[in-house]
């Protein structure tokens, strides 16, 4: 049954559903209504009928008991002739009366009504039991439905009086009352469906417009405004629309703006991608900033540009590059205008936006436009690196045009920046790899000439010794006397200790034992007590943290080297009297600092000369080894001091 239901409704529902709302709103509005008539007309009918029922019933009993009451006298005396009159006369004043007749207590009839023979079949129904008052039954006969009433004549002692009234006019009321409702229902239903029709045409005009104003926004024009008609339910409605359209235009406008911030945004990182790109190409940094130049100014719509490198004296530059649409060359390359942003960004280091009419130098490329309403706008992005500006990356261009850009333009100014960087350390990392080559090479020849010198000290020294020891021996063996023999095992011994002295100091020279065995500490105190008595130098130690602190072994091989090299540069070259030594533990770092009193050096001419001092590289050379970092600081006549500072993690 239910899918039965699920199958009449998937037909109907299409159906209903492709109706007007107007004509719904009439439907339910006339359903309503007739539906609203016959069920008053039906529950009217049923309570007239209840009430007509009953009267009609009151009615019966009253009349009967008028009839038993009057009819005892005469059945007492026994008049027959009145009895008949009475029953007669019954009839004829009760229009709904259709007979009556008088029974004895043996059932027999004493008068009746009828104009023929009396119906026997009446005197089987309707039997009156001892003791009722009354007693009521409905007879179906060929005039239709008869109320029988049935009561007692003196308590049943003197017989039985009843009367049959007739439904008839009962109906006839019931069908007249229930006509003149239907009219009243379809009468109402008229008038219903005709307030119901202006009803819908004044609650379905705002919608068809609001449906119109939806069908206008869903196609995408977001102009519609409704008026709210009411402060009702339908007019809050249009409000929220008119809400929802303008937030709708709001958000379409911020999608514009934000898809053109995107398309900006994706333009500037292709063209940041195309710079980094070119920056970090195999090509030199000149052809890099060119290639940057052209991309810069296609991707900005500017006139033209150059970039300009200023000279490591910081007081002139050089244009390392130029590009302008035209083809055209403002100025040659190697050449600086000197124009006023060049002063500006120097004393001020952020972007600069000058105008000719701001600019005010005759070298500028702005007065070179032509057109006198040409105005054009020079934008000067500063070159930074590590808080100081070393170039200048400059763009022309027409009207506003690139000021929209100057985010982009600071961008790749921060890129050409890096990449200026990037060329300067990479200048660097070949001058500390030729460096590093050199003090290989060094190395290599040191090693070399390590091994002849401990060649030569082994053949010089010891071999003479074990020469000697040889001679001695031979000596011995033809000693004339115990004596001479003893005198000669004394020279002997005297021989190999002085061998073993020599052999000792050769390995100290190479690696002092006491580094590996006690640590860094010691072995420092002992090569600075040999270089007191060595060079005649007063020299302080002080030690502050390592104390029964042993370092890994490679920082205090690294240590122990560049401090060494730091007391035979202190003693050989700078003619020092005093040196003072530090070594001390702050955190997780290790800190040596050797400071002499000798007459010092130009720090920048000795970089430049790498062969005459490459004790100072390997000192670099080996803090870098172990993660550190070495600080030399030096002037002519202020002596040296070299600061190596060594993490221990």
């Amino acid at each position: 049954m239910k899918r039965q239901w699920r199958q009449v409704w998937s037909v109907l529902w299409p159906i209903l559903s492709g109706v007007s709302l107007r004509v719904k709103i009439m439907g339910i509005a006339l359903i309503s209504i007739f539906s609203l008539g016959l069920g008053i007309t039906w529950q009217a009918r049923a309570m007239m009928v209840r009430n007509l029922q009953q009267e009609l019933e009151q009615r019966g009993i009253s009349i009967a008991r008028d009839l038993a009451f009057r009819s005892t006298d005469l059945i007492l005396t026994n008049n027959l002739y009145g009895l008949y009159t009475l029953a007669r006369d019954i009839v004829q004043t009760n229009k709904d009366v259709r007979y009556a007749f008088l029974m004895d207590p043996a059932g027999n009839v004493l008068a009746h009504s009828f104009e023929g023979e009396f119906p026997a079949d009446l005197l089987s129904v309707n039997q009156l039991e001892e003791g009722q008052p009354y007693r009521l039954q409905i007879i179906n006969t060929e005039e239709g439905l008869i109320l029988d009433v049935a009561v007692p004549v003196f308590d049943g002692r003197a017989g039985v009086a009843r009367v049959g009234i007739s439904y008839r006019r009962l109906k006839g009321v019931i069908a007249g009352a229930t006509r003149w409702l239907l009219v009243t229902t379809l009468a109402a239903s008229l008038v219903g469906i005709g307030l119901s029709s202006l009803l819908t045409w004044f609650l379905t005009r705002p919608v068809q417009a609001l449906t119109e104003a939806t069908r206008r926004v869903g196609e995408g024009d977001l102009s519609p405004r409704l008026t709210p008609w009411a402060a009702d339910e339908i007019g809050y409605l249009q409000e929220s629309f008119n809400t929802m359209v303008e937030r709708l235009a709001r958000a379409r406008q911020e999608m514009a703006a934000v898809n053109e911030s995107l398309l900006r945004r994706n333009r500037e990182l292709s063209t940041l991608y195309r710079v980094s790109q070119a920056l970090s190409g195999p090509l030199e940094l000149e052809a890099a900033l060119q290639d940057v130049l052209r991309q810069t100014v296609t991707a900005t719509g500017a006139q033209g540009g150059w970039v300009c490198l200023i000279a490591a004296n910081n007081s002139d530059c050089w244009t390392c590059a130029t590009f302008w649409r035209d083809g055209t060359s403002r100025f040659p390359r190697d050449y600086c205008p000197h124009c006023a942003a060049c002063e500006r960004v120097r004393a001020n280091p952020h972007p600069v936006v000058l105008t000719p009419s701001s600019c005010g130098c005759p070298a500028c490329p702005l007065f070179k436009e032509e057109g006198p309403n040409n105005q054009m706008y020079h934008i000067a992005i500063p070159l930074r690196l590590k808080g100081e500006t070393v170039g200048m990356f400059n763009v022309v261009c027409p009207d506003e045009v690139c000021q929209e850009d100057l985010g982009l333009l600071e961008a790749i100014g921060q890129q050409v920046s890096v990449g200026i960087e990037n060329a300067r350390l990479w200048e660097e990392l070949r001058r500390k790899e030729a460096v590093r080559r050199e003090l290989l090479r060094k190395a290599l020849t040191a090693q070399e000439e390590e091994r002849r010198r401990i060649a030569r000290e082994l053949h010089d020294e010891a071999g003479q010794a074990l020469a000697a020891l040889l001679v001695g021996l031979r000596l011995m063996e033809n000693a004339s006397s115990l004596e001479e023999a003893r005198l000669q095992v004394a020279h002997m011994r005297e021989l190999v200790n002085q061998t073993l002295d020599e052999i000792r100091a050769l390995a100290w020279e190479l690696r002092p034992s006491v580094l590996d065995d006690l640590g860094l500490v010691p072995a420092l105190t002992r090569y600075i007590q040999s270089c007191r008595s060595r060079f005649g130098m007063e020299i302080d130690l002080e030690v502050v943290g390592l104390d029964q602190v042993r370092l890994p072994w490679e920082v205090e091989t690294a240590l122990y080297r560049i401090a060494q090299e730091a007391l035979t540069n202190a003693a050989r070259h700078a003619d020092a009297r005093h040196v003072s030594v530090v070594l001390e533990k702050r955190g997780s770092k290790v800190l040596l600092i050797v400071e002499d009193d000798g007459r010092g050096f130009d720090l920048a001419q000795v970089r430049t000369q790498k062969r005459d001092h490459l004790g100072l590289y390997g000192m670099e050379e080996r803090a870098s080894l172990v993660g550190g970092c070495l600080t030399v600081e030096s002037a002519p006549g202020s002596g040296t001091t070299v600061v190596v500072e060594v993490p221990l993690a």
